[in-house]
This record gives structure tokens, C-alpha cells and sequence, in this order.
């Protein structure tokens, strides 16, 4: 805003001035030898006008200004009523009064959002235990009946995965309170998680190769175990098809000592990703042209956990060729306090 806008857009104030200052010099124009005064008080108002309105015009340019540069500072904007101190006018005052109404609005709708994202955060987590019981049964159904179940453990196994999904999204909004950072041992971690999808690289007759395993890390056993579980899936869900020894996926799984941080690559040799969709990957809701051109998708498995790496503060690292392979790599900080704890 510049001096002239601000005097444009206080045109009343400066008409009104102006008839004034018309008005007086035409009152002068009648007195006998008045010349001199007539240029006087056209000097003199007119530099008073000039004078004051861009006193003002600075004024209220400063506190603008000033209301611009603390906003830019406060990540919750809403807040920015507890910053405002300077109230020298009754416009002021005003301002300050509409921040306040704006803040407490806010405020009361931001309770009420988050006490909406509880109880369906508490719906899902009950829904997902009321879930697992028929799921169970169906499995104990099926180890007394094997000759009927004709693939259905493989869809069960498709099931109870996008329920430990629901799960994990429900509470990855307050991870916070969920999870408990110590020592984990990624040979454990990662054997289990293997473990728990035998049914699925069985069926593809995959060729594992775990190495250089025996090293602990600083994370939550139960959320590392859950993010490398969908890395697990997308290769085996992504697996380019038995080749000519029957081999169908390549699964190469260890860990690496850097500098500042340990790192787990997770390295396959599926169908891969082009190249303009790696950027995107991480992107909630993502499938590019693999999830809707072959194995059906949701996009949620590497967006989770690449939030819940980033509550956890680690890193998660994705590189790929299309027709190659993928590799996943997970990153774990050491930091002076982890190497005091342990």
C-alpha cells in the first residue's frame, strides 16, 4: 500500500479538506491586501494536510505490517490473538476484538473435530477386534476342512491384511500415544514378518535372501514390523511371475552401518515403477499405472509409512527401475541419547 492508495482510498478526508481550504481563500479574496495571507494559509493548511495524513498513513502502514510479520511467524495462525499487543487506538481494539472472536471460534471447532476423530478412531478399533473373531473362525473352519478351501486362506490373508490397515490408519492420526520407542532387533522384526506371509512366497516360490541382520535399532518393534510388512506386500503383490527356474520373486532383505544412522534395504526384482511415478509414491491415495493396470491397489501402504516414519523420525527412502526391480530403504538415526540408553 502506498501513500497515494492510502489517500485514494480516504477521498472523503481529502475533499473535504480541499473545499475548506477553497472556502477560506475565497472568504480572503475579499479583504483589502490579503495576498500574502491568502499564500499562507494555503502553505500552511495544505502542509499541515500533506503532514498529518502521512504520519497516519505510516501508522497504520507499521501496523499492518507489524500484523503481517507475526503472522508469518506462528504455525497456527488462529493464535494470532495472544500475539497482538499494540492496541494505541480504538481500531485497534476493534482488530484485536475480531481476532479474538475469530480465535475462540476456531478453537471450539478444532475441540470439536478432534473429539469427532476420537470416536471414530475408537469405532474403527472396535470394529477391526469385533472383526477378528469371525476372521479366526473362518481359519479354524478351514485347518478342519483344508480339502474345501480352494484359495480362500489366500483371500483371508488378503482380509485380515486390510484390517491391520484400517487399524494402523485409524491411529496413525495420534501415533503419539501409541507407540514406544526401544531397541529392536531387526533380525527378530524382520523373521517375523517374513514369517507371517509364508502362505503368500510360498505360493510364488520366492527365493529369500536375509544377510547382516544382527543389528538392533531405536523404534517401535510393533509399527516397524507393521510399515515393513507393506513393503513386503507391494513385492510380492508387484512380483514380475514365476521365471524359467520357477522362481517368482527375488527378495533380498539387510542392513547397511552409515556414518550417522543404520539403514534396511528391502530389494526385489518385480515389474518396477516408471520413473515419473516414483516422486508420487509416498502420496496418499497413489497407485499409479501398476495398481490400476494389474493388482488391485488402495495407494495406503507406503503413505502410512511414510507418516508413521516420520512420526517415528526415521527416514524411508524408495528407489526404482521400471521392469527392474524396487528397493526400500529404511533409515534409523543414532543420536548421542540412543547410544546413552543403551
Amino acid at each position: 500500500m502506498t501513500y497515494f492508495t492510502w489517500l485514494k482510498e480516504h477521498g472523503i478526508w481529502t475533499g473535504v479538506f480541499f473545499f475548506a481550504l477553497v472556502t477560506i481563500e475565497l472568504f480572503l479574496v475579499t479583504l483589502a491586501g490579503s495576498s500574502f495571507l491568502m499564500g499562507y494559509v494555503f502553505v500552511a493548511l495544505t502542509g499541515c494536510f500533506f503532514a498529518g495524513t502521512y504520519v497516519e498513513y505510516r501508522r497504520t502502514k507499521g501496523y499492518f505490517a507489524e500484523i503481517e510479520a507475526t503472522m508469518a511467524l506462528l504455525k497456527e495462525k488462529y493464535l494470532f490473538y495472544e500475539m497482538i499487543e499494540r492496541q494505541d487506538t480504538q481500531e485497534e481494539k476493534a482488530v484485536k476484538g475480531l481476532f479474538y472472536e475469530v480465535e475462540t471460534g476456531t478453537l471450539s471447532e478444532l475441540e470439536s473435530l478432534k473429539k469427532n476423530s476420537e470416536d471414530y478412531r475408537d469405532f474403527v478399533e472396535t470394529w477391526v477386534h469385533e472383526i477378528k473373531v469371525p476372521i479366526a473362525v473362518i481359519r479354524m473352519i478351514l485347518a478342519n476342512h483344508k480339502e474345501a478351501d480352494n484359495g480362500i486362506s489366500s483371500e483371508v490373508d488378503r482380509m485380515e491384511k486390510y484390517v491391520e490397515q484400517a487399524l494402523f490408519y485409524a491411529r496413525s492420526s495420534a501415533v503419539s500415544k501409541d507407540y514406544l520407542v526401544s531397541e529392536v532387533s531387526l533380525q527378530k522384526t524382520v523373521e517375523q514378518t517374513v514369517l507371517a506371509r509364508k502362505r503368500q512366497l510360498r505360493e510364488i516360490n520366492a527365493r529369500l535372501n536375509l544377510h547382516d541382520l544382527e543389528k538392533d535399532v531405536y523404534s517401535d518393534g510393533k509399527w516397524l514390523q507393521f510399515m515393513l510388512g507393506q513393503v513386503l506386500d507391494n513385492s510380492i503383490k508387484y512380483a514380475k511371475g514365476k521365471d524359467e527356474d520357477g522362481c517368482g520373486l527375488v527378495l533380498e532383505v539387510y542392513a547397511t552401518e552409515a556414518s550417522n544412522a543404520t539403514l534396511l534395504h528391502v530389494k526385489d526384482n518385480g515389474i518396477g515403477i516408471k520413473a515419473s511415478e516414483v516422486d508420487r509414491v509416498f502420496d496418499k491415495g497413489f497407485t499409479g499405472q501398476n495398481g490400476r493396470s494389474g493388482a488391485k491397489s488402495t495407494g495406503i501402504g507406503l503413505y502410512l509409512c511414510k507418516k508413521l516414519c516420520d512420526k517415528l523420525e526415521h527416514g524411508i527412502t524408495l528407489t526404482s527401475k521400471e521392469g527392474e526391480g524396487t528397493e526400500v530403504t529404511f533409515v534409523f538415526p543414532k543420536s548421542s541419547m540412543m547410544e546413552d540408553i543403551k
